[in-house]
């Protein structure tokens, strides 16, 4: 089974992972959102609660032009905690 980015949704309204790259304003350009939220979502269903260091080790290749590491790391920590509060 393949999930894509838009099967991510549920419904009208975006997954967890989704929800925590807006919130935590994880995407400037856009060119590299997709992989690096495909990236979260693949990390967050094998280990849940991920270390710091694991999330930046699983987005590690995805290339950000703009550099938001860091907004795409506290993505994946809110995204992280969403996932676990149900």
């Amino acid at each position: 089974r393949i999930t894509t980015l838009e099967g991510l949704i549920q419904g009208e309204e975006l997954g967890p992972v989704q929800q925590a790259f807006v919130e935590e304003d994880a995407m400037q350009c856009g060119y590299c959102t997709p992989g690096q939220i495909m990236s979260v979502e693949g990390l967050l269903r094998a280990r849940p609660q991920p270390s710091t260091e694991e999330i930046r080790q699983a987005v590690s290749g995805n290339l950000c032009r703009c550099g938001a590491y860091p907004h795409i790391v506290n993505a994946a920590v809110k995204a992280a905690d969403m996932k676990a509060k149900g």
